[in-house]
C-alpha cells in the first residue's frame, strides 16, 4: 500500500493531507517530506490524517518526531482521527500528547468558545495560534507584567513541560 502527501498552506501552516497507511514502508516517504519542508524553513504543521486507513508504531514514531523537532520553535496538531487511526492513538496514549481537531476547518477557524480554541488567524503567524496548536492557553503562555520590586525578586514559576517531558510521564517513564 501507498501514502500520498497532499500539502497545501494556510498562512505559515503548513498542511499535510494524509491518504493510505503509515506504516514501515511509507513512514520513511513521509520523514523525508516532513524533513525537506523543515529544511525550507517551515515550523508550524497540521497534519491531517482523515484519510489513513492505518498507522503503525514507525508511523506514530514520524510523528513523534516531527513534534520533537518543532518543539520550542513551532508547532504541529492533527486532524480527522477517525475508527482504528483513533483507537491506536488512543491505545497508544498519543491522543493525550496531541493537540487534536475534528477536521482542517475546525483547526484552522471554526469558532470555539474556549480561548485556548479560538480559531487561528488567517495570517498564522501569531503567537497565540502556535500556542492553540500546542495545546496551551495562549494568555498562559504570555509572560506576567511585573511591576513591583518584590514581585520581580520572587521565583519565576516552573516552565511547561516540553512535549517530550510529557511523553516520558504518558507513558511513566523515569517514575520510581
Amino acid at each position: 500500500m501507498s501514502l500520498q502527501i497532499q500539502q497545501s498552506e494556510h498562512g505559515s501552516i503548513k498542511i499535510l493531507q494524509l491518504i493510505g497507511r503509515l506504516d514501515t514502508e511509507t513512514s520513511p516517504n513521509f520523514e523525508l517530506a516532513v524533513y525537506d519542508l523543515h529544511e525550507a524553513g517551515w515550523a508550524q504543521y497540521l497534519v491531517d490524517l482523515s484519510q489513513v486507513t492505518y498507522v503503525s508504531s514507525a508511523g506514530l514514531r514520524v510523528l513523534l518526531a516531527l513534534a520533537k523537532k518543532v518543539e520550542g520553535k513551532g508547532s504541529m496538531a492533527l486532524s480527522g482521527l477517525a475508527g482504528v487511526v483513533r483507537e491506536v492513538f488512543e491505545k497508544s496514549g498519543f491522543s493525550r500528547m496531541f493537540t487534536s481537531y475534528p477536521d482542517v476547518s475546525s483547526a484552522l477557524g471554526a469558532p470555539a468558545p474556549s480561548p485556548s480554541n479560538k480559531p487561528l488567524s488567517s495570517s498564522g503567524s501569531s503567537n497565540d495560534d502556535v500556542a492553540r496548536l500546542l495545546g496551551v492557553n495562549p494568555a498562559a503562555a504570555r509572560p506576567a507584567q511585573v511591576n513591583s520590586a518584590a514581585a520581580r525578586t520572587q521565583r519565576a514559576p516552573e516552565p511547561a513541560p516540553s512535549f517530550f517531558a510529557r511523553f516520558l510521564a504518558v507513558f511513566g517513564i523515569g517514575r520510581k
